[in-house]
């Protein structure tokens, strides 16, 4: 990130951003009054650990003057106050008495205020309806987003808050931004650093801030992110926000997922392609190169291995010493212990045990997941051109895989049917290509385009395995989990149909017809209506 001069290591807050959380470790600082300087350590520490309401008092009881002001304007900006932060901060500003270091972390605090009301312009704010989640929308359009959202964080609560021990007492706020551009406004990152490394989600100034999956080109896994961010936040309260980059990361990714599933999250083949490699190469990402966020790596890529990375190590010591061991390491962290050596102390050797041990695990696990998922390429989010057209991906030449025999052959005959609408004559071709060859029988790309054509067709019982391969394959696909949940509805199987719908929504809830199909199936009179209003 940008580094914050000596105002924020005069408040403590000398910090990280990635695509999670600040990690800001309380400082000290010289100060010529005892009493003043007791007072802006207790700013420093309120404000570094989120602790608004201790913060505002410690700042209240400051004299008269352009800090006193300037540090009511930093907490009303992390209480989201954004008009009142800006009045107070600029007001600041206009004194000759604040000094220039002072001054420089004002108009970056006012900066970061004015970017906030930039971005969220006229929001629309939604309360959850037990409290605990306030989620403010840029654009209207995304408040479909709102249920999905409280629900997923209501089972997130409740499995995440006893797992870390730390319930927040106060409402965790979302804000949705409709364009990727927004997150730069609010944050430290740059655009590039956005559109580099992917980065929907940050957790910062006690808010989660994420890019709404309908500005996307496919939509993105926006609540495992939503859940992922809440991680950082929890691990924000619980130590005192003393845990750094790498440990972090390690545990959102770990635990992301465990809203809707009591396992540990499991790298997809691509990640784990890419750890491989990495390990048998020893071209890893460094603990200090994530430092101060995985946001700022050199590409997508470099940040998918620093998250297989730190994902595994953490699997490791869960997997090892189970959730004592996670709660030993919590513990030192908070007390201050470096967090190397309370990952090693909590898992009972020395950290360099520890990584030689991982290193073996970590491969042989990758192994396995590639041997068993195919070894795919890792593939990042996509970022929406709204100045490109649609890309016709039935033109496209998407069967150049299957080499130059008669599976390709058969299977763009049936591209190029489909796209004439000769559908039977189309489906034909492609079971001709699964036939052609054996190796191409359950090839992804082919089962998902024959699948979708008998859906085309009226025929779900025989699109209903064709999809289920191709989801299996492509699980955050959200256009495969949406015809494969309209076959297995369409062929008297409405709860795996939810299943396979639900796998939609998690990625890109914008697909009309997942609604339709949800309100068929739903049984519950709100829900139904809810879902009934998107079907468009």
């Amino acid at each position: 990130m940008t580094r914050s001069p000596s105002f924020a290591r005069a408040l403590g807050l000398v910090g990280v951003l990635f695509s999670g959380c600040l990690v800001a470790p309380v400082g000290l600082f010289a100060a010529p009054q005892v009493a003043r300087a007791e007072q802006q350590v207790d700013y420093a520490k309120a404000l570094a650990t989120w602790d608004l309401a201790s913060a505002r008092r410690a700042a209240s009881a400051l004299s008269e003057g352009p800090e006193r002001k300037l540090y009511l304007g930093v907490v009303a900006f992390y209480e989201a106050k954004y008009e009142q932060a800006e009045g107070l901060i600029a007001e600041a500003l206009t004194s000759e008495k604040l000094s220039e270091t002072h001054r420089q972390d004002a108009e970056m605090y006012l900066q970061l205020t004015r970017g906030e009301r930039r971005a969220l312009g006229t929001a629309t704010e939604i309360r959850s309806p037990d409290g605990k989640v306030v989620a403010v929308f840029s654009n209207p359009k995304d408040t479909l987003l709102a249920p999905y959202l409280f629900s997923a964080m209501a089972k997130a609560r409740a499995e995440l808050g006893h797992l870390f021990g730390v319930f927040p007492d106060h409402p965790v706020r979302f804000e949705i931004y409709d364009d990727p551009a927004k997150l730069a406004l609010v944050t430290s990152l740059t655009k590039d650093n956005i559109y580099t490394t992917g980065t929907v989600g940050v957790t910062k100034y006690r808010r989660i801030m994420m890019i709404s999956p309908r500005v996307m080109l496919r939509g993105y896994p926006w609540l495992d992110t939503a859940v992922h961010e809440f991680v950082h936040y929890l691990l924000t309260l619980r130590t005192g926000n003393n845990a750094p980059v790498w440990l972090h990361e390690g545990l959102a990714k770990l635990f992301e997922t465990r809203w809707r599933d009591p396992s540990l999250a499991q790298l997809d083949p691509g990640s784990a392609k890419l750890l491989a490699v990495a390990l048998k190469k020893d071209d890893l990402v460094t603990l200090d190169e994530m430092y101060p966020s995985v946001a700022m790596l050199p590409s997508q890529s470099r940040a998918a291995l620093a998250y297989a990375e730190v994902q595994t190590m953490l699997e490791l010591l869960v997997r090892d010493r189970g959730q004592a061991g996670l709660g030993a390491l919590l513990d030192k962290v908070a007390a201050g212990e470096r967090a190397e050596q309370a990952l090693a102390d909590a898992w009972g050797g020395s950290f360099e045990e520890f990584q030689t041990k991982w290193r073996r695990q970590a491969l042989k696990s990758a192994t396995r997941i590639i041997a068993k998922g195919g070894a795919q390429e890792f593939q990042g989010v996509e970022f929406r051109d709204p100045d490109a057209p649609e890309a016709e991906d039935q033109l496209q030449d998407v069967f150049s895989h299957l080499g130059g025999g008669k599976a390709r052959q058969h299977a763009r005959l049936g591209v190029l049917l489909t796209t004439r609408g000769h559908h039977k004559a189309a489906a034909m071709q492609y079971e001709r290509a699964r036939s052609a060859e054996k190796r191409f029988r359950n090839d992804p790309k082919l089962v998902r385009r024959l699948g979708e054509l008998y859906l085309t067709l009226g025929d779900a019982q025989r699109a209903v395995p064709l999809l289920e391969l191709a989801s299996q394959a492509e699980p955050d696909q959200p256009n495969i989990a949406a015809a494969h949940g309209r076959a297995l509805l369409l062929s008297g199987d409405p709860e795996k149909a939810e299943v396979a719908l639900l796998r939609a929504i998690r990625v890109n809830p914008f697909i009309p017809d997942v609604h339709c199909d949800l309100a068929e199936i739903a049984s519950d009179p709100e829900v139904k209506k809810r879902e009934r209003a998107h079907c468009r």
